[in-house]
């Protein structure tokens, strides 16, 4: 049986090693499940702790996709089995892995080729080179599966300029390349073509002269240079001001009725405000206060939070319910628990807050 995760060890010069990581559920667009989780801590801590290894290099399996998110229909089925642990052990485990990329002591390059989604942008944005290619497609759209933004989504979406992570919670629109790089979820751009190139050049650098973080700059940035030319046109830049201004209402009720009254006939902000719109009233609540609480959290801090808020959103929350209608049944109706946020009480958003356990299991982070 193939594994879902396939890990080598690529020969470069000096006899050092780059470790290549290649998610390998090419037909489930590589989401994560949880031995794909549990194999790639396993394989991370080794690395980390092996000198013979200077970089990492992540990628997805196929054209289609780096990681398009979690398997989230196997949550699903997790819960109405009567089986509450699994969602727990799933997001613990997947948020150490995101929490370990972030202050991995070697440089990880993630190359972020097609489809980038919920826990794929969680793997990606963590890593000290974040690629983007001509086919790159970010999105947090957790909003129309009843969740909200985590694995991290919550910090790095509330420290975006402009509100722009806001907008990205509330309406799960989809970033190109230009726009992943402008909002600073990518920081290079790189086409696709290049790959083997880039892997032949990191293989051929000298890994003594100088630190494992030059070394890879000076290969990226050699193709950076190539590509730069085939680097597409930013929505989210046009739109910067109006995106501000949507957003920069008294309460969520009011960033609402901005995006229901947008007059607009730009297909990209009709998209997302379509989604805003029927996605789940309790995940945008959720997603607004989340994002105002973790602008002022640290990086352990917000992992620990989504970790009550995720667990209490699967059990509790809108999530089976919209990963039945978009994923499952795929009727596209969803039951929400709350017909609009004007209606979500503050009990029913305090309960999601509120820790399920005396000790969060991430408090060792």
């Amino acid at each position: 049986m193939a594994t879902d995760v396939l890990f080598s060890e690529l020969t470069a010069h000096d006899n050092k090693k780059i470790g290549l990581i290649t998610l390998n559920a090419e037909k489930a667009l590589n989401a994560l499940n949880q031995a794909m989780i549990d194999l790639l801590f396993n394989q991370l801590s080794d690395w980390r702790d092996d000198n013979d290894i200077v970089a990492v290099f992540m990628e997805g399996s196929g054209e289609k996709a780096f990681c398009a998110g979690g398997d989230v229909r196997a949550l699903r089925q997790a819960v109405i089995d009567g089986n509450p642990e699994v969602p727990q052990h799933f997001f613990e485990t997947e948020y150490r892995v995101d929490y370990m990329i972030h202050s991995y002591p070697k440089p990880v390059v993630c190359w972020g080729n097609g489809i980038v989604m919920g826990g794929g942008i969680g793997l990606m944005a963590g890593a000290d080179f974040r690629v983007v290619t001509d086919t790159s497609m970010l999105a947090m759209p957790e909003i129309s599966i009843g969740l909200y933004p985590d694995v991290a989504g919550s910090w790095i979406l509330s420290h975006l300029p402009a509100k722009i992570g806001l907008f990205m919670a509330l309406t799960g629109c989809r970033l190109n390349a230009a726009d992943a790089i402008y909002v600073g979820l990518a920081n290079r751009f790189i086409d696709h073509a290049f790959r083997d190139n880039v892997i032949e050049s990191m293989q051929e650098a000298d890994w003594t002269g100088s630190d494992a973080n030059t070394v890879v700059y000076g290969v990226l940035q050699k193709y950076r240079e190539k590509s730069a030319g085939w680097l597409p046109y930013s929505k989210v830049r046009e739109h910067r001001d109006l995106i501000a201004a949507l957003m920069d209402q008294p309460s969520l009720v009011d960033v609402m009725s901005a995006l229901e009254n947008l007059e607009t006939e730009d297909d990209w902000l009709l998209a997302a405000r379509k989604t805003a719109l029927h996605g789940s009233p309790l995940s945008s609540a959720i997603g607004y206060r989340q994002l105002q609480q973790a602008r002022h959290m640290s990086l352990k801090e917000a992992f620990q939070s989504e970790l009550v808020l995720s667990v209490n959103a699967v059990l509790h929350g809108d999530f089976c319910e919209g990963v039945r209608s978009l994923l499952v049944d795929k009727d596209k109706n969803p039951q929400w628990k709350f017909e609009k946020v004007g209606l979500v009480d503050d009990q029913s958003l305090n309960d999601l807050f509120s820790s399920p356990w005396s000790q969060n299991p991430l408090h060792d982070l």
